[in-house]
């Protein structure tokens, strides 16, 4: 059996989880969970054998969410399980050294196999459609550098100071429409669902 340490701010995504899984119908269960960093590294080691983190987790850094975890945790495997889809955020994470990437959006025996794989030791950088996502986060990274447009880069420094979209709108003279149909196309472009994504995306590639 996979024992899974999900580590997620949404207590309904882990109550799902647990209904998902179950030891003796998938040989998966959640042994242990916490809901933010402070306490997942308070977990005993000996409880576990594959940690599924979440992306973003409140007021934390998602790299430095997988360093704390490969230092107290060495040799545990780091699988991402989040709502985001964005190549640039599979790419990093990848290179942070994470085994697999999943989404919430992905059906159970998928995520069964990949956790499974996990287990025995595979690494899913290189599987199915992942081999190109280097060469799309670049490109999406280079058409960004290239077009940002001073307005986009005004928006996103403010939403990164967590400003409203009102506050915004009124600080640099625009509608509130105007400011959200802006923030639209970053998520679009960086293939990112949330305006907080963006951010920390952008923020970790040092373009804001």
């Amino acid at each position: 059996m996979v024992r899974l340490f999900s580590i997620e701010d949404h207590w309904v995504v882990i109550d799902g989880l647990k209904s998902k899984f179950r030891a003796d119908r998938n040989e998966i269960s959640i042994t242990c969970s916490a809901e933010n960093m402070e306490k997942a590294l308070l977990i005993d080691a000996e409880l576990f054998d594959v940690i599924l983190l979440d992306l973003l987790i409140p007021g934390t850094d998602p790299l430095e969410n997988v360093k704390k975890l490969q230092t107290r945790y060495p040799g545990k495997p780091i699988v991402i399980y989040s709502s985001e889809e964005s190549a640039v955020w599979k790419e990093q994470m990848y290179e942070a050294g994470v085994m697999a990437y999943l989404t919430k959006h992905d059906v159970r025996k998928h995520v069964k196999e990949v956790i499974k794989g996990v287990y025995r030791g595979e690494n899913f950088r290189n599987s199915g459609s992942l081999g190109s996502d280097k060469s799309e986060a670049d490109t999406i990274t280079d058409d960004f550098t290239i077009t940002l447009k001073p307005t986009e880069k005004a928006i996103l420094l403010h939403f990164k100071q967590d400003m409203s979209m009102k506050e915004i709108s009124i600080k640099l003279n625009m509608t509130s429409w105007a400011v959200s149909k802006s923030m639209a196309r970053l998520r679009k472009r960086f293939k990112v669902k949330t305006n907080q994504g963006l951010i920390q995306l952008l923020i970790n590639r040092r373009l804001v």
